[in-house]
């Protein structure tokens, strides 16, 4: 279990990087001051979607355990999909010069006017859930890593990613790694959901 939770944090990590809306509410506004507000706005918009996300994993194990491996080859074509989207798209970093006072909402808007993140959250987490483990314990792991990995990027992002993204190469690092990790997570979640299957 141990070394399937490193490799769920190692993922997240990446995918939380990948620069997108949040992260450049949170950059914007770090330039007036440390953004307390809109990392905490993010992060528990992220936690509300993750939680949906498990309360219909959990539901379908109830009914019958099969779904979850439909779950991860269905899962894992997306999750291949959308790498393989990044990786040829072309490299945009987002940016904002807005700012107001309710960071906190404003953010929490952001963070759940995406109903594409739920979907994303249904095709990635059934490939770190073990069956035969308690569901809720796994659950609450999740969320804890998730809670500890988004904070930690938001902080880092407000302190020093500005100065990183002034540099080609690092945004190009940050644009296409999660592309390539999504498409592992991908391969694998369909390699497993497919053997389980056959």
């Amino acid at each position: 279990m141990l070394s399937l939770y490193i490799t769920y944090t190692i993922s997240i990590a990446l995918l939380i990087s990948s620069p997108g809306p949040v992260i450049a509410l949170v950059i914007s506004d770090s330039k007036h001051g440390w953004p307390t507000g809109t990392i905490w706005g993010g992060a528990i918009s992220a936690i509300l979607l993750l939680a949906c996300s498990l309360l219909v994993i959990h539901f379908a194990l109830v009914i019958d355990e099969t779904l979850l491996d439909w779950g991860r080859v269905v899962g894992g074509l997306y999750l291949g999909y959308l790498g393989v989207s990044i990786l040829l798209s072309k490299q945009q970093v987002t940016t904002t010069t807005s700012h107001h006072h309710d960071c906190f909402w404003r953010t929490m808007k952001v963070g759940l006017s995406n109903p594409k993140d739920i979907l994303f959250f249904l095709a990635f987490l059934p490939s770190f859930i073990v069956t035969g483990q308690s569901f809720m314990d796994q659950s609450m792991t999740f969320l804890a890593i998730w809670v500890v990995v988004d904070m930690l990027i938001m902080l880092a992002y407000a302190g020093i990613a500005k100065k990183l993204l002034v540099y080609s190469a690092c945004q190009k690092v940050l644009f296409y790694l999660p592309g390539i990790f999504m498409s592992l997570v991908g391969g694998i979640s369909l390699y497993l959901g497919a053997v389980n299957l056959l």
